[in-house]
Protein backbone atom coordinates (compact mmCIF):
# COMPACT_ATOMS: atom_id res chain seq x y z
CA UNK A 1 0.00 0.00 0.00
CA UNK A 2 1.06 3.81 -0.82
CA UNK A 3 2.17 5.07 2.12
CA UNK A 4 0.91 8.63 3.01
CA UNK A 5 0.36 11.64 5.85
CA UNK A 6 -2.61 11.49 7.87
CA UNK A 7 -3.79 14.58 10.00
CA UNK A 8 -5.65 14.61 13.47
CA UNK A 9 -5.85 17.89 14.85
CA UNK A 10 -2.41 18.91 15.56
CA UNK A 11 -0.93 15.48 14.83
CA UNK A 12 0.95 14.42 12.12
CA UNK A 13 1.05 10.77 10.94
CA UNK A 14 2.68 8.64 8.80
CA UNK A 15 0.26 6.33 7.47
CA UNK A 16 1.47 3.03 6.07
CA UNK A 17 -1.40 0.53 6.01
CA UNK A 18 -0.85 -3.41 5.58
CA UNK A 19 -2.09 -4.60 2.07
CA UNK A 20 -5.86 -5.58 2.28
CA UNK A 21 -5.82 -9.66 2.98
CA UNK A 22 -6.87 -11.88 0.05
CA UNK A 23 -9.87 -13.35 -0.35
CA UNK A 24 -8.65 -17.10 0.89
CA UNK A 25 -6.97 -15.47 4.09
CA UNK A 26 -10.47 -14.10 5.47
CA UNK A 27 -12.94 -15.25 7.55
CA UNK A 28 -15.67 -16.17 4.85
CA UNK A 29 -18.52 -18.72 4.47
CA UNK A 30 -17.02 -22.15 2.97
CA UNK A 31 -20.01 -24.09 2.47
CA UNK A 32 -23.80 -23.30 2.27
CA UNK A 33 -27.35 -24.63 1.88
CA UNK A 34 -30.46 -23.56 2.42
CA UNK A 35 -32.96 -26.31 4.37
CA UNK A 36 -36.43 -26.83 3.54
CA UNK A 37 -39.53 -29.23 4.38
CA UNK A 38 -39.64 -31.45 1.79
CA UNK A 39 -43.57 -31.37 2.19
CA UNK A 40 -44.63 -27.36 2.66
CA UNK A 41 -41.26 -26.66 1.06
CA UNK A 42 -41.08 -23.65 3.36
CA UNK A 43 -37.89 -22.95 4.96
CA UNK A 44 -36.89 -24.23 8.39
CA UNK A 45 -36.60 -21.47 10.59
CA UNK A 46 -36.22 -23.03 14.21
CA UNK A 47 -33.83 -24.85 16.44
CA UNK A 48 -31.67 -26.06 13.33
CA UNK A 49 -28.32 -27.40 14.07
CA UNK A 50 -24.81 -28.14 11.83
CA UNK A 51 -22.52 -30.21 12.49
CA UNK A 52 -19.13 -31.25 10.32
CA UNK A 53 -16.77 -34.09 10.32
CA UNK A 54 -13.69 -31.38 10.63
CA UNK A 55 -13.68 -29.70 13.91
CA UNK A 56 -12.11 -26.90 11.87
CA UNK A 57 -15.24 -25.27 10.50
CA UNK A 58 -17.76 -23.31 12.38
CA UNK A 59 -20.92 -23.92 11.72
CA UNK A 60 -23.09 -20.72 11.27
CA UNK A 61 -27.51 -21.00 10.96
CA UNK A 62 -29.00 -18.28 9.46
CA UNK A 63 -32.64 -16.49 8.98
CA UNK A 64 -35.12 -18.39 6.14
CA UNK A 65 -32.89 -21.59 6.55
CA UNK A 66 -29.82 -20.40 5.25
CA UNK A 67 -26.79 -22.55 6.98
CA UNK A 68 -23.15 -23.15 6.27
CA UNK A 69 -20.09 -23.16 8.00
CA UNK A 70 -17.19 -20.88 8.02
CA UNK A 71 -13.60 -20.54 8.38
CA UNK A 72 -10.63 -19.06 6.63
CA UNK A 73 -9.71 -21.06 3.52
CA UNK A 74 -6.02 -20.31 2.85
CA UNK A 75 -5.17 -21.92 7.29
CA UNK A 76 -7.58 -24.93 6.02
CA UNK A 77 -6.80 -26.60 2.84
CA UNK A 78 -3.57 -25.03 1.73
CA UNK A 79 -3.34 -27.16 -1.44
CA UNK A 80 -6.62 -25.73 -2.59
CA UNK A 81 -5.22 -24.78 -6.05
CA UNK A 82 -4.32 -27.93 -7.06
CA UNK A 83 -6.42 -30.56 -5.16
CA UNK A 84 -10.34 -30.64 -4.01
CA UNK A 85 -11.67 -31.08 -0.43
CA UNK A 86 -14.46 -33.66 0.45
CA UNK A 87 -16.49 -31.43 3.14
CA UNK A 88 -19.03 -32.70 5.05
CA UNK A 89 -22.19 -31.63 7.29
CA UNK A 90 -25.18 -33.11 9.14
CA UNK A 91 -28.32 -31.07 9.36
CA UNK A 92 -30.41 -31.91 12.70
CA UNK A 93 -33.73 -30.28 13.09
CA UNK A 94 -36.22 -31.92 15.75
CA UNK A 95 -39.29 -33.82 13.97
CA UNK A 96 -36.68 -34.31 11.10
CA UNK A 97 -34.69 -36.95 10.15
CA UNK A 98 -30.81 -35.89 9.80
CA UNK A 99 -29.88 -35.09 6.79
CA UNK A 100 -26.29 -36.06 5.42
CA UNK A 101 -24.96 -32.87 3.06
CA UNK A 102 -21.64 -33.69 0.94
CA UNK A 103 -20.03 -31.85 -1.31
CA UNK A 104 -16.19 -31.19 -3.14
CA UNK A 105 -14.49 -28.09 -2.65
CA UNK A 106 -11.98 -26.62 -5.28
CA UNK A 107 -10.01 -27.11 -6.83
CA UNK A 108 -9.44 -23.43 -7.32
CA UNK A 109 -7.83 -21.77 -9.71
CA UNK A 110 -5.60 -18.51 -8.45
CA UNK A 111 -6.66 -19.76 -4.57
CA UNK A 112 -5.92 -17.80 -2.16
CA UNK A 113 -6.16 -14.59 -4.12
CA UNK A 114 -9.57 -16.02 -5.28
CA UNK A 115 -11.92 -18.08 -3.61
CA UNK A 116 -15.48 -18.80 -3.64
CA UNK A 117 -17.83 -21.22 -1.18
CA UNK A 118 -19.11 -24.07 -2.00
CA UNK A 119 -23.34 -24.39 -2.63
CA UNK A 120 -25.04 -27.02 -1.53
CA UNK A 121 -28.12 -25.59 -2.85
CA UNK A 122 -31.52 -26.82 -1.58
CA UNK A 123 -31.61 -29.39 1.25
CA UNK A 124 -35.24 -31.23 2.05
CA UNK A 125 -35.48 -32.56 5.36
CA UNK A 126 -37.80 -35.40 5.80
CA UNK A 127 -40.28 -36.23 8.76
CA UNK A 128 -40.19 -38.87 10.67
CA UNK A 129 -43.01 -41.47 9.93
CA UNK A 130 -46.85 -41.16 11.62
CA UNK A 131 -48.65 -44.05 11.98
CA UNK A 132 -52.83 -43.55 11.59
CA UNK A 133 -54.67 -45.31 14.16
CA UNK A 134 -58.24 -44.60 14.82
CA UNK A 135 -61.79 -46.77 15.06
CA UNK A 136 -64.14 -47.77 12.86
CA UNK A 137 -68.28 -46.81 14.08
CA UNK A 138 -71.53 -46.22 13.00
CA UNK A 139 -72.88 -42.58 12.48
CA UNK A 140 -75.35 -43.23 15.68
CA UNK A 141 -75.41 -41.20 18.78
CA UNK A 142 -74.33 -44.52 20.94
CA UNK A 143 -71.65 -44.63 18.08
CA UNK A 144 -71.60 -48.72 18.09
CA UNK A 145 -67.86 -49.67 16.66
CA UNK A 146 -67.64 -51.81 13.31
CA UNK A 147 -65.92 -55.10 13.20
CA UNK A 148 -64.28 -56.61 10.30
CA UNK A 149 -63.95 -53.10 7.96
CA UNK A 150 -61.11 -52.80 5.69
CA UNK A 151 -59.12 -49.28 6.01
CA UNK A 152 -56.46 -48.42 3.50
CA UNK A 153 -54.65 -45.33 2.27
CA UNK A 154 -56.13 -44.66 -1.16
CA UNK A 155 -54.65 -41.87 -2.15
CA UNK A 156 -51.76 -38.82 -1.23
CA UNK A 157 -50.70 -35.74 -2.40
CA UNK A 158 -46.89 -35.40 -1.82
CA UNK A 159 -46.66 -31.55 -1.17
CA UNK A 160 -49.12 -28.55 0.33
CA UNK A 161 -51.52 -28.22 -1.78
CA UNK A 162 -52.50 -24.32 -2.70
CA UNK A 163 -54.97 -22.21 -0.77
CA UNK A 164 -57.34 -22.64 -3.32
CA UNK A 165 -57.58 -26.72 -3.46
CA UNK A 166 -60.67 -29.02 -3.98
CA UNK A 167 -60.05 -31.97 -3.80
CA UNK A 168 -59.22 -34.58 -5.31
CA UNK A 169 -57.04 -32.33 -7.63
CA UNK A 170 -53.21 -32.80 -7.73
CA UNK A 171 -54.07 -36.39 -5.68
CA UNK A 172 -51.43 -39.03 -6.43
CA UNK A 173 -51.96 -43.12 -6.32
CA UNK A 174 -50.67 -44.13 -3.27
CA UNK A 175 -46.99 -45.90 -4.62
CA UNK A 176 -45.81 -46.39 -0.72
CA UNK A 177 -45.00 -49.23 1.25
CA UNK A 178 -43.39 -48.74 4.88
CA UNK A 179 -40.15 -50.30 5.71
CA UNK A 180 -38.75 -51.39 8.97
CA UNK A 181 -36.54 -50.60 10.68
CA UNK A 182 -36.48 -48.09 8.06
CA UNK A 183 -33.36 -47.18 5.16
CA UNK A 184 -30.24 -47.56 6.90
CA UNK A 185 -28.13 -45.34 4.02
CA UNK A 186 -29.29 -43.21 1.51
CA UNK A 187 -30.82 -44.50 -1.77
CA UNK A 188 -31.19 -43.18 -5.31
CA UNK A 189 -34.33 -43.06 -7.96
CA UNK A 190 -33.86 -46.05 -9.67
CA UNK A 191 -32.60 -48.43 -6.38
CA UNK A 192 -33.90 -51.94 -6.57
CA UNK A 193 -36.41 -53.60 -4.41
CA UNK A 194 -37.65 -57.14 -4.16
CA UNK A 195 -38.84 -59.49 -1.82
CA UNK A 196 -35.77 -62.09 -0.53
CA UNK A 197 -37.46 -64.45 1.78
CA UNK A 198 -35.32 -65.70 4.33
CA UNK A 199 -34.53 -69.33 5.44
CA UNK A 200 -33.34 -69.25 9.22
CA UNK A 201 -30.44 -71.59 10.11
CA UNK A 202 -31.49 -74.16 12.63
CA UNK A 203 -28.32 -72.86 14.46
CA UNK A 204 -28.67 -70.33 16.61
CA UNK A 205 -26.22 -67.76 18.74
CA UNK A 206 -27.25 -65.08 21.41
CA UNK A 207 -25.69 -61.69 21.96
CA UNK A 208 -22.64 -61.62 24.73
CA UNK A 209 -23.16 -58.06 24.77
CA UNK A 210 -26.03 -55.49 24.51
CA UNK A 211 -25.81 -53.83 20.69
CA UNK A 212 -27.11 -50.59 20.57
CA UNK A 213 -29.04 -48.42 18.21
CA UNK A 214 -26.01 -47.09 15.55
CA UNK A 215 -23.51 -49.60 16.78
CA UNK A 216 -21.83 -51.76 14.01
CA UNK A 217 -19.40 -53.70 16.24
CA UNK A 218 -21.41 -56.71 18.30
CA UNK A 219 -20.35 -59.70 20.36
CA UNK A 220 -21.59 -62.83 19.43
CA UNK A 221 -21.78 -66.49 21.59
CA UNK A 222 -19.69 -67.96 18.57
CA UNK A 223 -19.01 -67.15 15.00
CA UNK A 224 -19.32 -71.24 13.94
CA UNK A 225 -21.13 -70.91 10.11
CA UNK A 226 -20.65 -67.08 9.86
CA UNK A 227 -18.81 -65.21 7.33
CA UNK A 228 -18.11 -61.74 5.32
CA UNK A 229 -21.05 -61.16 3.41
CA UNK A 230 -23.62 -63.51 5.29
CA UNK A 231 -26.80 -62.20 6.46
CA UNK A 232 -27.64 -62.21 10.26
CA UNK A 233 -30.67 -61.78 11.84
CA UNK A 234 -30.79 -60.30 15.05
CA UNK A 235 -34.16 -60.68 18.02
CA UNK A 236 -34.93 -63.54 15.87
CA UNK A 237 -37.86 -63.94 18.38
CA UNK A 238 -38.84 -60.41 18.80
CA UNK A 239 -41.17 -58.39 15.85
CA UNK A 240 -40.44 -55.30 17.41
CA UNK A 241 -36.79 -55.31 17.29
CA UNK A 242 -36.48 -58.03 14.41
CA UNK A 243 -33.23 -56.88 12.07
CA UNK A 244 -31.59 -58.21 9.20
CA UNK A 245 -27.87 -57.03 8.59
CA UNK A 246 -25.36 -58.46 6.07
CA UNK A 247 -21.92 -58.88 8.07
CA UNK A 248 -19.18 -56.76 6.48
CA UNK A 249 -16.37 -58.65 9.12
CA UNK A 250 -16.20 -62.01 11.34
CA UNK A 251 -13.28 -61.58 13.95
CA UNK A 252 -11.31 -64.89 13.30
CA UNK A 253 -8.93 -64.48 16.61
CA UNK A 254 -10.54 -67.09 18.51
CA UNK A 255 -11.73 -70.23 18.04
CA UNK A 256 -15.31 -71.01 16.04
CA UNK A 257 -17.52 -71.89 19.17
CA UNK A 258 -16.13 -68.67 21.17
CA UNK A 259 -17.32 -65.67 21.72
CA UNK A 260 -16.28 -63.29 18.94
CA UNK A 261 -16.68 -59.69 17.78
CA UNK A 262 -18.44 -59.21 14.24
CA UNK A 263 -19.35 -55.76 12.18
CA UNK A 264 -22.10 -54.92 10.54
CA UNK A 265 -22.62 -53.54 6.91
CA UNK A 266 -24.78 -51.05 8.55
CA UNK A 267 -25.29 -49.67 12.31
CA UNK A 268 -27.91 -51.55 14.31
CA UNK A 269 -31.46 -49.40 13.86
CA UNK A 270 -32.67 -50.50 17.33
CA UNK A 271 -31.19 -51.65 20.92
CA UNK A 272 -30.91 -55.67 21.30
CA UNK A 273 -29.90 -56.42 24.67
CA UNK A 274 -27.63 -59.00 26.12
CA UNK A 275 -28.90 -63.01 25.11
CA UNK A 276 -30.79 -62.02 21.90
CA UNK A 277 -31.22 -64.56 20.19
CA UNK A 278 -29.43 -64.54 16.49
CA UNK A 279 -29.20 -66.69 13.75
CA UNK A 280 -27.54 -66.99 10.12
CA UNK A 281 -29.81 -66.74 7.05
CA UNK A 282 -30.34 -67.41 3.23
CA UNK A 283 -32.06 -64.92 0.92
CA UNK A 284 -34.16 -66.86 -1.84
CA UNK A 285 -34.33 -65.98 -5.19
CA UNK A 286 -35.87 -62.26 -5.86
CA UNK A 287 -39.12 -61.80 -6.76
CA UNK A 288 -42.07 -59.29 -6.73
CA UNK A 289 -38.91 -56.68 -8.15
CA UNK A 290 -39.17 -53.08 -8.59
CA UNK A 291 -37.41 -49.75 -8.35
CA UNK A 292 -37.86 -46.82 -6.42
CA UNK A 293 -39.70 -43.37 -7.58
CA UNK A 294 -38.34 -41.09 -5.34
CA UNK A 295 -34.91 -40.87 -3.18
CA UNK A 296 -34.88 -42.00 0.32
CA UNK A 297 -32.12 -41.35 3.36
CA UNK A 298 -31.41 -43.24 5.93
CA UNK A 299 -34.16 -43.31 8.43
CA UNK A 300 -36.74 -43.46 5.75
CA UNK A 301 -40.09 -45.47 7.34
CA UNK A 302 -41.39 -45.31 3.71
CA UNK A 303 -40.05 -46.72 -0.04
CA UNK A 304 -41.99 -44.57 -2.86
CA UNK A 305 -42.01 -47.22 -5.22
CA UNK A 306 -42.31 -46.80 -9.66
CA UNK A 307 -45.02 -50.04 -9.21
CA UNK A 308 -45.95 -51.19 -6.06
CA UNK A 309 -46.39 -55.15 -6.34
CA UNK A 310 -48.24 -57.31 -4.49
CA UNK A 311 -45.94 -57.28 -1.70
CA UNK A 312 -47.44 -58.49 2.10
CA UNK A 313 -47.29 -57.30 4.99
CA UNK A 314 -44.02 -58.91 7.22
CA UNK A 315 -42.16 -60.11 4.15
CA UNK A 316 -38.43 -59.13 4.41
CA UNK A 317 -37.35 -57.28 0.75
CA UNK A 318 -33.55 -56.69 -0.22
CA UNK A 319 -32.73 -52.90 -0.92
CA UNK A 320 -29.77 -52.45 -3.11
CA UNK A 321 -28.15 -49.41 -5.33
CA UNK A 322 -25.20 -51.53 -6.52
CA UNK A 323 -23.32 -49.06 -4.41
CA UNK A 324 -24.12 -48.90 -0.71
CA UNK A 325 -24.06 -52.45 0.63
CA UNK A 326 -27.49 -53.76 0.23
CA UNK A 327 -30.20 -54.11 3.24
CA UNK A 328 -32.89 -55.69 4.50
CA UNK A 329 -36.34 -54.25 5.26
CA UNK A 330 -39.74 -55.68 6.27
CA UNK A 331 -42.65 -54.58 4.46
CA UNK A 332 -45.70 -52.47 6.00
CA UNK A 333 -48.65 -52.31 3.49
CA UNK A 334 -51.07 -49.42 4.78
CA UNK A 335 -54.23 -51.62 4.48
CA UNK A 336 -55.87 -53.37 7.40
CA UNK A 337 -58.92 -54.65 8.87
CA UNK A 338 -60.64 -53.47 12.16
CA UNK A 339 -61.30 -55.89 15.24
CA UNK A 340 -63.99 -57.14 17.10
CA UNK A 341 -63.86 -53.18 18.74
CA UNK A 342 -63.34 -51.57 15.65
CA UNK A 343 -59.86 -50.49 15.97
CA UNK A 344 -57.61 -50.35 13.54
CA UNK A 345 -53.52 -48.91 12.91
CA UNK A 346 -51.92 -48.16 9.74
CA UNK A 347 -48.09 -49.19 9.53
CA UNK A 348 -46.33 -45.54 9.78
CA UNK A 349 -46.24 -43.22 7.25
CA UNK A 350 -43.90 -40.35 5.86
CA UNK A 351 -43.18 -38.26 2.75
CA UNK A 352 -46.87 -36.81 1.83
CA UNK A 353 -48.97 -34.08 3.48
CA UNK A 354 -52.45 -35.88 3.18
CA UNK A 355 -53.71 -38.96 2.86
CA UNK A 356 -57.11 -40.03 1.39
CA UNK A 357 -58.58 -43.22 3.80
CA UNK A 358 -60.88 -45.58 1.96
CA UNK A 359 -63.28 -47.54 4.76
CA UNK A 360 -65.35 -50.24 3.38
CA UNK A 361 -67.84 -52.51 4.75
CA UNK A 362 -70.37 -54.67 4.09
CA UNK A 363 -73.86 -52.63 4.28
CA UNK A 364 -72.53 -49.32 4.77
CA UNK A 365 -71.60 -46.73 2.38
CA UNK A 366 -67.88 -46.15 1.72
CA UNK A 367 -65.96 -43.35 3.91
CA UNK A 368 -63.30 -41.84 1.94
CA UNK A 369 -61.63 -38.81 4.41
CA UNK A 370 -59.13 -36.47 3.45
CA UNK A 371 -56.52 -36.49 6.60
CA UNK A 372 -53.90 -34.12 7.26
CA UNK A 373 -51.07 -35.91 8.58
CA UNK A 374 -49.64 -34.52 12.02
CA UNK A 375 -46.00 -35.39 11.94
CA UNK A 376 -45.21 -33.44 15.77
CA UNK A 377 -46.56 -37.11 17.25
CA UNK A 378 -45.83 -40.57 16.17
CA UNK A 379 -49.11 -41.88 16.46
CA UNK A 380 -52.12 -39.69 14.26
CA UNK A 381 -56.03 -40.97 16.52
CA UNK A 382 -58.69 -40.82 13.58
CA UNK A 383 -62.38 -42.01 14.16
CA UNK A 384 -64.18 -43.05 10.68
CA UNK A 385 -67.99 -42.98 11.22
CA UNK A 386 -69.68 -45.04 8.43
CA UNK A 387 -73.58 -44.59 7.94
Amino acid sequence: MTTRLETAGDEVYLYDPDAPRRAGERWRAIARARVADEITLEAIRHQIRVSAERDDLVPRVASDGLVGVIGRPAQLFPTLAAAAVDLHLTIDVPGYLPLPLDGTLGPIAGFPDTFAALDLGSALLHRRGVAIEGRVVQNLTTAPPIAGASVAIEGVWSTLPPPNWTPPALEEAPMLVALDPGLYAPRGVATTIAQRNLVLSAQTKTLVLPLIAGAQRARISDRDGLGAGDVLVIDRDDPAHFEAIELAQVDSASSVDQPAWITLAHPAAHLHRDGAVCTAATPQAPINGTTFARAGIAGDPVAALAVVPAFASGVVVEVDDAITTREFQRIGVHATTSDADGYFRLPPIARVAFVRLRVQHAGFTDSTPIVPLDYRNAIQRVTVAME
